[in-house]
């Protein structure tokens, strides 16, 4: 089953897994079971995918997460490269002594998604 997520729900949770590889998704499994995939809907005409990443993920494994938190930036003046339509997503996360900062970013021709989806795949307890 798959449900939207706040990323702030994850505040108090333990990370024992994250799988961090590549520039379109993230997993993270935590102490209780849940497993939260961040990634993106392809539909058509879009693109949304991590621009860069700050810190080291292996660094929040197995600390309690003290901070979880998404800002999106829609549109405005766009950079040369996303000429049309574009959206940036920075999620946070931060556990005592690390944090890491997730930069992703979405252009498309201005009708389609831009935004980062953040799922749980599990429940919540749920092992």
């Amino acid at each position: 089953m798959r449900d939207n997520c706040e990323l702030s729900s994850l505040v108090g949770e333990v990370l024992t897994h994250i799988d961090a590889d590549g520039d379109e998704e993230i997993m993270l499994t935590t102490a209780s079971g849940r497993k939260i995939w961040i990634h993106h809907d392809q539909d058509c005409c879009e693109s949304v995918r991590i621009e860069d990443t700050q810190g080291n993920w292996h660094e929040l494994i197995g600390k309690v997460i003290v901070e979880a938190g998404e800002d999106v930036k829609p549109s405005g003046d766009p950079p040369p490269e996303f000429p049309d339509s574009w959206t940036r997503t920075t999620l946070t996360f931060r556990v005592d002594g690390a944090t890491v900062i997730s930069r992703w970013i979405g252009e498309s021709n201005g009708y389609y998604s831009e935004s980062v989806d953040i799922e749980e795949l599990t429940k919540r307890g749920a092992q």
